[in-house]
């Protein structure tokens, strides 16, 4: 049983390093590159992120394990497969595609990576299967996002009328973010109309031309209001809007067809 093992373990070291997922030796000293997933800063000891180039990578297990999803690994194919709640993703670390819930095929040439015997995605990975990504040298850290996670977050901060943290943690830098009194009314106004916030009911998100939109339904006491976040390719926020409550149903119809 042992020998069985050892020859599976080897035999996918050696395709990985003959498909060439091997780690470079252009690789910084890692270190000092915080993670941050869904708001929380992910402890991952010795297998921190690193610098490869002009990629960043993550380790893949830790990172997508804080995200909930299931992992498991099949010897035999050299596949990896994601589950959570009703989504999954497979692929292979030499693979030139994705399968997203397992019908979907995205190309994917990214490279992963094995390094102390751990796998190594990079950023561009969580962005492929639809999750919000950034990265800021400047503060050496990197954030992942489940797209109903920053709308509830960024609800959050709207209902504490914490602005000024909105506008540091999740706004674009090059983003002209509404003025803080134009939101604050806003929120407010819907406030008198919908009474008091209870949190999100539902998300629905969409991508196109590198632009996600998501799209919540937030639940007060009396009524519902709509929030349109849209994300750019920097991850962060480049366009805020609150819908009221008498306009909600309209936004959520979308547009009449012509």
């Amino acid at each position: 049983m042992f020998k069985r093992i050892a020859a599976v373990f080897l035999s996918v070291m050696l395709f990985a390093a003959g498909a060439g997922v091997l780690t470079s030796n252009n690789v910084s000293a890692a270190g000092s590159l915080r993670i941050i997933v869904n708001g929380q800063e992910l402890q991952t000891g010795e297998t921190s992120a690193y610098t490869n180039g002009p990629d960043v990578m993550l380790p893949l297990r830790e990172t997508v394990e804080a995200l909930k999803y299931k992992v498991s690994f099949s010897g035999a194919t050299g596949t990896f497969l994601l589950e959570r709640f009703q989504e999954s993703v497979q692929f292979r670390l030499s693979g030139k595609e994705l399968v997203l819930d397992g019908k979907n095929k995205v190309p994917f040439t990214g490279g992963f990576e094995l390094k102390q015997k751990k796998a190594f995605a990079p950023l561009s990975f969580f962005a492929a299967i639809g999750l919000v990504t950034s990265y800021n040298p400047e503060t050496a850290q990197v954030e992942v996002y489940t797209r109903e996670v920053m709308a509830s977050a960024v609800a959050g901060l709207l209902a504490a009328g914490n602005y000024p943290a909105l506008k540091e943690r999740y706004y674009a830098k090059d983003a002209e973010p509404a003025a803080l009194p134009a939101l604050q009314q806003s929120w407010e106004g819907i406030n008198m109309l919908a009474g008091s916030y209870r949190g999100v009911k539902s998300t629905t998100s969409t991508q196109q031309d590198g632009v996600i939109t998501i799209v919540s339904v937030l639940s007060f006491t009396k009524a519902e209001a709509v929030l349109t976040l849209e994300l750019g390719a920097s991850g962060k926020l480049t366009k805020l809007t609150l819908t009221p409550v008498q306009a909600a149903s309209e936004v959520l119809a979308g547009p009449a067809p012509s």
